[in-house]
């Protein structure tokens, strides 16, 4: 065959595969249709976006068994669906999409779906995508995805506290984080706990200083998590900080309420709690 008979004859070969290539990349991006299809309208809100207490705590979740069918009629792997979680949350955090409520819930629902699943490459995911700081959107689901399958171990909280101190990424985060660290110091060990709680508490004392506008809701929190603090020098110091350094209202108004009173209390009426608040200019576990 001549050269220009073996160039038409490439040509030919490559008419008839583009259409099967073309086919292959549109079967692929149907099926990534299917899953944010899914995402958006297969899955209650309340079956994934609330913490009842009837529902397994996390660390011994798996939201696996839920794609089965999803699986069996596309064809596709394990890893080929968490593939497709994560481009269902990076796809749509995008501010040309966050504004559209349906690309929001896709978003939302992978990043819950993921969370549920206990894999390293879903930490490692969570990881980069919370050590991102352009956006703040799902931090609230992805930074406690971190710890909630722990023990509440010192690294884990050192790298909380790593986060906490970078407000334009935990600001959205605050409440959820304390509010899911107390879910998961229910679940661990009995033997675990004490030396958690104290983690814990030392947590949350340190982060009030770096919170935007949940302070109060934390002071209290604290208060009841560990009544000592409740009437303490710990607590009337914390408290002075917030009422001078917060421009939320409400949480100024907060703290001169506590100020207050604890300044009208005789001083051998205040307990020292000095441990849990040893870490609180290091950032120390």
């Amino acid at each position: 065959m001549n050269e220009r008979g073996e160039m038409k004859s490439i040509i030919r070969k490559m008419v008839v595969a583009m259409p099967i290539f073309a086919l292959a990349a549109f079967a692929e991006e149907s099926v990534q249709t299917r899953l944010e299809n899914l995402l958006r309208y297969g899955f209650w809100q309340s079956d994934c976006l609330e913490d009842r207490p009837a529902v397994v705590p996390y660390r011994y979740r798996d939201s696996l068994p839920q794609f089965e069918r999803f699986l069996g009629k596309t064809g596709w792997t394990t890893n080929q669906l968490v593939e497709g979680l994560f481009c269902a949350i990076t796809n749509n955090v995008k501010d040309e999409n966050w504004a559209d409520r349906g690309k929001r819930r896709i978003a939302g629902v992978a990043a819950w779906k993921l969370n549920e699943i206990n894999l390293p490459v879903v930490t490692n995911f969570f990881r980069q995508f919370n050590d991102s700081d352009n956006t703040v959107r799902l931090k609230g689901i992805t930074i406690p995805a971190m710890f909630l399958r722990t023990n509440l171990e010192p690294e884990v909280l050192s790298y909380v506290r790593s986060l906490c101190v970078r407000t334009n990424v935990y600001c959205i985060a605050e409440y959820s984080v304390v509010s899911e660290m107390f879910h998961t110091l229910k679940t661990m060990p009995e033997e675990l706990k004490p030396a958690a709680t104290n983690r814990v508490a030392k947590y949350i004392f340190f982060a009030i200083r770096h919170e935007t506008d949940t302070q109060g809701w934390h002071d209290r929190e604290l208060a009841r998590f560990i009544p000592a603090y409740s009437n303490s020098f710990q607590r009337l110091s914390l408290m002075r900080y917030v009422a001078g350094s917060t421009t939320n209202v409400y949480q100024r108004k907060h703290a001169v309420s506590v100020v207050q009173r604890l300044e009208a209390m005789p001083t051998n009426q205040l307990n020292n709690i000095s441990w849990i608040a040893e870490d609180v200019n290091n950032g120390g576990h």
